[in-house]
């Protein structure tokens, strides 16, 4: 069932039919996250749990930047001590496995600088769309800190341990060319593009059948923690319980009737 809508300072939301668009407006510089963003970005994963209406995500930046990581100036005026990083980043880390788990599709529109926490965001996309005008950072090294919002998670599964390692500590800037190259990103497309080939995506995987997705999405995730006969199990039971749903009898009779499926998402 349709829900409404969050209401969500330092973010911008829209419903276009079944995908929920998720635009980071932070009342701070470049896009950077204050301190009630994290709580934000929690509830919003969680909405996408429990929303049936919403069928694909999208997440994008306003402005032109996706998002500069945390709000570095704040550090200096709040002392920013462990405790309040810890706190911090416990909050953020809980909104990052709440996307990584659900089952609806994200796609990640990167339209600037992702940098820091924002890296971290971008790379959740099971879709990552950048632009010609954007880059990659890790951030890190230069405010004397190791990493966290699932960076160090994703970077090796993506690119390789040796070059994870080369991103995390020489911390040079990654171009979209290399970032489609390395596996960071899907595709490159011209900044004036981006939007329609986000909507363009949206609407495919909005119209998609949902569940099937989202089993896809954690078979494909937890095959790096399982031996073969573990992961051929996974799969047994995912695929059973995937022809219980209607998209899969949907499935079978259009491909019998010789026609395109009508997902329903159930």
């Amino acid at each position: 069932m349709a829900r409404s809508l969050p209401e969500c300072e330092n973010f911008v939301l829209e419903r276009d039919d079944d995908a929920l668009s998720i635009t980071i407006d932070s009342t701070t510089k470049f896009n950077s996250l204050n301190d009630t963003m994290g709580d934000k970005l929690l509830e919003l994963a969680a909405f996408l749990d429990v929303d049936d209406g919403v069928r694909c995500a999208v997440m994008t930046g306003s402005d032109g930047v996706f998002c500069a990581g945390a709000d570095v100036e704040s550090f200096a005026e709040d002392g920013h001590g462990p405790d309040s990083v810890r706190r911090g980043a416990s909050i953020l880390h809980d909104a990052i496995v709440q996307f990584h788990q659900a089952d609806v599709p994200l796609i990640t529109g990167v339209n600037g600088v992702a940098t820091g926490a924002g890296l971290g965001i971008a790379l959740l996309g099971d879709l990552v769309l950048v632009s010609e005008d954007a880059r990659f950072e890790y951030g890190y090294p230069r405010l004397g800190l190791p990493g966290d919002g699932g960076a160090t998670f994703h970077l090796p599964r993506l690119v390789g341990l040796r070059t994870a390692k080369d991103i995390a500590l020489l911390d040079r800037p990654i171009s979209p060319d290399e970032a489609v190259e390395w596996g960071l990103a899907t595709e490159a497309v011209p900044d004036e593009e981006l939007d329609e080939r986000l909507d363009e995506l949206a609407d495919e995987l909005a119209s998609g059948p949902t569940r099937a997705y989202g089993a896809a999405k954690q078979l494909l995730t937890r095959s790096f923690d399982r031996s073969l006969e573990e992961q051929l199990a996974a799969e047994t039971d995912a695929i059973a319980k995937g022809a219980e749903t209607d998209d899969h009898a949907e499935g079978v009779a259009a491909f019998v009737e010789k026609r395109e499926p009508e997902f329903e998402g159930h």
